[in-house]
């Protein structure tokens, strides 16, 4: 490569001397232009060869000169510009060749010390991004370290939370079932305080059997067991049948309830319980949360996804409190209605199983007031 490279420089630089001889010689102004050549060669070349390359031309030009003095080759005067023995004055020729001396060293100078202090600098900027790459490199193995490491405690806390809810559920229901068989009276009379002492009890109890059937949700969804419940299902109609299941409590709170489902929507791939777990929260949070107005469902379709969105004009929600809705067990600082605070938290789970997407607004865009829950589902679920 080195070989080829400096062949080119020589030839380009016998061709520029020829080309001189040709146009006056000596006595032609632009022979000064060699000057260029070194520069060039010095911005991609070592220091030595710019300087062996400046040596070069100078040495071609005196032998021109010597040839055309000596009249081993024909001398070419630029006629009406400069006498024609201008060429043999030992003065006239010396200055020329110490002037383009001078020219031709600066030149090979100059560039060499600015391209040596951009390479050294180039050198400089490679060595320290190499180092940044390798911190960086570093600190990512250490991150992706903790990360699994943070993945096996999560899914030993989850196995072990399915196990515990697991164990506490039965226990539960069985005393519930006792609660229930004293209150119908299988037992024998009770007294109306006790009555409503074993009403409140049970209240709790459904209460704590309502977080354990959430908290073993967590577990089955995170390990994938969604996959297993999917089948080809009608989203329409699963929103129509919650809406239905809501009119009876919609109605007795004096609440208008909209449902809006076109007609032929396609059928989509996913788990018919768990989307209808997802609608009928949302669906029950529009209802808990709306003292007056109206609660409507609304199901469009694309291409490419289904769209399901529940708005209310109820309470809303605080804007500081969306980034955490959807994070377990948040509760609004804004309601009253008890709750596990993590239905939302598992139907962010559940959607995002299906491939999908869900997300918040408010207040609702449309009204100005309440909240807007959308989710997607996309027309092929994975």
């Amino acid at each position: 490569m080195k070989i080829y490279l400096y062949t080119n420089v020589f030839i380009d630089l016998i061709m520029l001397i020829v080309l001189i001889h040709f146009t006056g010689g000596i006595e032609n102004p632009f022979i000064f232009l060699l000057t260029l050549h070194v520069i060039l060669a010095g911005i991609g070349l070592s220091h030595k060869t710019t300087y062996f390359i400046a040596t070069v031309a100078l040495l071609l030009v005196g032998i021109m000169v010597a040839l055309e003095c000596t009249g081993l080759i024909p001398h070419i005067n630029l006629e009406g510009f400069i006498s024609p023995d201008q060429y043999k004055q030992t003065n006239y020729i010396i200055a020329i060749l110490v002037a383009l001396a001078v020219l031709l060293y600066s030149g090979a100078y100059l560039t060499t010390a600015i391209s040596g202090e951009l390479r050294k600098r180039q050198r400089q900027v490679v060595t320290l991004t190499q180092q940044i790459l390798a911190e960086k490199e570093a600190e990512l193995d250490v991150s992706a370290r903790e990360i699994d490491k943070l993945e096996e405690e999560k899914k030993r806390f989850l196995s072990f939370l399915g196990m515990a809810a697991h164990d506490l559920k039965a226990p539960l229901a069985a005393i519930q079932g006792f609660l229930w068989l004293i209150l119908t009276g299988y037992t024998g009379k009770i007294t109306d305080k006790q009555r409503d002492m074993l009403d409140r009890s049970s209240r709790r109890i459904n209460d704590l059997v309502n977080l354990i059937s959430d908290l073993l949700d967590i577990p089955r969804i995170e390990a994938g067991q969604l996959v297993q419940e999917m089948k080809e299902i009608s989203l329409g109609e699963l929103v129509k049948h919650c809406a239905d299941d809501f009119s009876t409590v919609a109605k007795e709170k004096g609440l208008d309830l909209n449902v809006e489902v076109p007609e032929n929507i396609r059928k989509i791939k996913g788990s018919d319980v768990r989307l209808r777990q997802v609608i009928t929260n949302l669906l029950s949070n529009a209802l808990n949360y709306t003292l007056w107005g109206s609660v409507t469902i609304r199901l469009t379709e694309t291409e490419s996804e289904q769209r399901v969105e529940v708005m209310d004009t109820g309470i809303g929600i605080p804007p500081q409190e969306l980034p955490r809705l959807f994070n377990d067990f948040f509760r609004g600082s804004n309601v009253s209605v008890k709750g596990t605070g993590l239905g939302l938290a598992i139907s962010k789970r559940i959607i995002e199983a299906h491939g999908g997407k869900i997300w918040v607004e408010s207040p609702c865009p449309e009204t100005n007031k309440g909240s807007k829950f959308t989710f997607t589902i996309p027309s092929k679920s994975r």
